[in-house]
């Protein structure tokens, strides 16, 4: 019976981490280090204005996701565009994750426009005991530029973003 037990439950463990990777990131413990101390940069540099929020939250069109106007420095070097969505974080979905915490924050709506909701997603992402890696499920969504250069891919992909 326990042989048995331990064989559904090895079965279940290996469909669980079946997603296909579309892409590896690889952290340094230096970038690491910067994101820990310093997880929201102001301003509207690289990546443009690091900016979240939650859609299909409450009156929030669109699917449970959160959207960005800008990623910032963190995401965007890694390949984010504020044409990507983010579905789930390590299988769990991104408005079961962030919709009361973002209730807390400075706008009080989590399907705002916010910084706060920003830095509050890096440090979640980046959380000292998230373990060696982290999941990213993603709706990519080709730009006008996308198209123009032929790169018309859009869809569901799964990042996973390791770290030291």
């Amino acid at each position: 019976m326990i042989i048995r037990l331990l064989l559904v439950l090895v079965f279940l463990a290996a469909c669980s981490t079946g997603a296909d990777v579309s892409k590896t990131i690889d952290v340094s413990a230096a970038r690491l280090a910067e994101i820990h101390s310093k997880p929201y940069t102001v301003g509207n540099g690289v990546g443009g204005f690091a900016a979240a929020a939650l859609s299909g939250y409450g009156e929030s069109p669109g699917p449970d996701a959160i959207v960005f106007i800008g990623v910032g420095p963190y995401l965007h070097e890694m390949g984010f565009t504020s044409s990507m969505s983010i579905t789930a974080i390590n299988g769990k979905g991104v408005n079961e994750i962030f919709a009361d915490r973002w209730k807390g924050l400075r706008l009080k709506a989590p399907d705002g426009y916010d910084a706060a909701h920003y830095k509050d997603l890096i440090e979640y992402l980046f959380a000292k005991e998230r373990g060696d890696s982290v999941l990213v499920d993603i709706y990519v969504k080709p730009t006008t530029a996308d198209l123009v250069a032929g790169n018309n891919k859009e869809g569901p992909e799964v990042w996973r973003i390791n770290l030291p």
